[in-house]
């Protein structure tokens, strides 16, 4: 029986603990103030280090793309002149062919 006596506490005690237990699991519970800004620059500060490099990037992977179609448009422009000049020549020799025949 003397167990059952240490056990019992009386009705402020209680009140009391509950209490503290409430407290405490709303303070656990709540981000305070500070944490919250140091949250909120920490993820400032990591989308300042990394958005210009995201940004640079992809400029750079589309600027390479366009760099390299229009690489591809002057190679073909290149090979057109190249096959007009030897018509050209093909014409005027045609016509210097015909113009000593008359």
């Amino acid at each position: 029986m003397k167990e059952n006596e240490n056990i019992n506490i009386g009705k402020e005690e209680k009140e009391q603990l509950l209490y503290e237990y409430d407290r405490y699991k709303e303070e656990s519970n709540n981000l305070n103030l500070k944490s919250l800004i140091f949250i909120f620059v920490l993820l400032f500060l990591i989308l300042a280090l990394f958005a210009p490099k995201i940004y640079i990037r992809s400029n750079i992977y589309y600027t390479s793309r366009n760099i390299l179609q229009l690489q591809t448009q002057a190679d073909a422009l290149n090979e057109e002149n190249k096959l007009l000049k030897k018509q050209l020549e093909d014409i005027k020799f045609k016509y210097l062919i015909l113009d000593i025949g008359d």
